[in-house]
């Protein structure tokens, strides 16, 4: 947009940079073939090459080539120049998956940052979580990821998340707010979520998504003072968009109904 505003060079459009991206992968994986490559460029879309770094696109081609076959693999590494501990996930996709590892993370003390979740082609997950502690610090001790790393397997492969602990009072107030959009995304759904920041808060907003029948395609976490704003791009059962009014106001009810028994509102049942 600024190159068009500027006149400048017609802007890239998505796919051109797509192409850029897997070229930019290609260069690194000196020690694959050809094919191997290919294979792992099938399976993510052009949304995957434009929202992902080369490095991160490296780490995760690494992850997939050798955890293939085995059904499950979770990776914890340090990235202490980002002050996060990155947790990546590889694992069939299903919609209680995302729930799981959110609510594993919580159980551990520590709280999601950042979240890019993607499904591949092939049907397979594959998540990056970027963690803090409790301390706004990146758990980084050998000790602390393997901990880390383990109960977010446990969580996946028992298909829930932990026992949870109890959260302390809320100091402010903050009024709950869903949003829905079906413009901002040609193929997904837009769910913004709005509420008061609290631990276990994105297990509980998924979880209630995954109950909607609803699959993320996408997250996006962020935290503004005591409020977190977190985005979803979602799909229903069958892969589409939530076309119908009574299917948004359901799972917007849901939602809201959820996030005001965290506040301590009373929810009232609406009319008939």
């Amino acid at each position: 947009a600024e190159e068009a505003l500027a006149g400048g060079r017609e802007a890239e459009d998505g796919e051109a940079q797509a192409a850029r991206a897997r070229a930019a992968l290609r260069a690194r994986l000196t020690d694959w073939n050809a094919a191997a490559i290919a294979r792992f460029e099938a399976r993510l879309d052009t949304p995957y090459w434009l929202s992902t770094d080369t490095a991160m696109q490296e780490r995760h081609a690494r992850l997939v080539r050798a955890s293939d076959g085995n059904g499950l693999a979770v990776e914890a590494r340090a990235d202490l120049g980002r002050g996060v501990t990155e947790i990546t996930l590889y694992a069939p996709d299903h919609p209680g998956l995302f729930a799981a590892a959110a609510g594993a993370v919580a159980a551990a003390g520590a709280s999601i940052v950042d979240a890019r979740v993607h499904t591949t082609g092939d049907g397979m997950a594959l998540d990056t979580l970027r963690v803090q502690d409790a301390g706004g610090g990146a758990p980084a001790d050998a000790k602390g990821l393997k901990r880390l790393r383990a109960a977010v397997v446990r969580a996946l492969r028992e298909g829930a998340a932990p026992t949870r602990r109890p959260a302390a009072a809320a100091a402010i107030a903050v009024a709950p707010e869903v949003l829905v959009d079906n413009a901002a995304s040609l193929d997904h759904t837009v769910i913004e979520v709005s509420a008061r920041d609290r631990p276990w808060l994105l297990h509980d907003i998924a979880r209630t998504l995954g109950a909607c029948g609803l699959s993320i395609g996408s997250a996006h976490v962020s935290t503004l003072g005591s409020r977190a704003v977190d985005v979803f791009y979602v799909r229903d059962r069958f892969g589409l968009k939530l076309s119908r009014d009574s299917q948004i106001d359901l799972v917007r009810g849901r939602l809201i109904a959820m996030l005001r028994r965290d506040a301590g509102e009373t929810v009232r049942r609406a009319a008939a």
